[in-house]
């Protein structure tokens, strides 16, 4: 009987260590399940704001287009009107294009570090700087390249 008994106790002890163990990775599934779902929330919410930083720039990139069309038919109103000549027209036609340049520009610098558009401005205005270049000539190479690994940071 005492053999018995022993036997059962060692039964028990074995079936008390097989079901804590059991528990054991059901919690440790259970953390990784909280874990991988905690890592989507948060990859989602990046997704959303990466999403309306994008609508943002659209948004922006869309009234640029907007300013510059009118810009220019007021530019064709005023030379029509013979109150502008041909030459300040052309002038005003390279410094609107300038314009459009820069703005691209920051707009690039914008979405690849994550800024506003005054540090994006200040970026392009410091690298003009440091390389004694017009600024409309180093929006022209950030615009043709999309590289803004060269340029200062903020």
């Amino acid at each position: 009987m005492q053999r018995q008994m022993d036997e059962l106790s060692e039964q028990v002890a074995t079936n008390r260590a097989d079901i804590d163990a059991l528990r054991d990775r059901a919690d440790a599934s259970d953390d990784r399940a909280v874990v991988s779902e905690s890592r989507a929330r948060a990859a989602s919410e990046r997704a959303d704001v990466s999403e309306a930083r994008a609508e943002e720039d659209h948004r922006r990139i869309g009234e640029l287009e907007v300013r510059g069309e009118i810009d220019r038919k007021l530019i064709e109103e005023l030379r029509a009107e013979g109150l502008l000549s041909r030459e300040h027209s052309a002038q005003l036609e390279q410094a609107l294009h300038s314009s459009r340049k820069i703005g691209a520009a920051m707009g690039i610098v914008m979405a690849n570090r994550k800024l506003d558009e005054e540090d994006a401005f200040a970026i392009l205005v410091k690298a003009s700087q440091d390389t004694n270049r017009k600024l409309r000539l180093v929006a022209d190479d950030v615009v043709f390249t999309g590289d803004v690994t060269d340029l200062p940071s903020a």
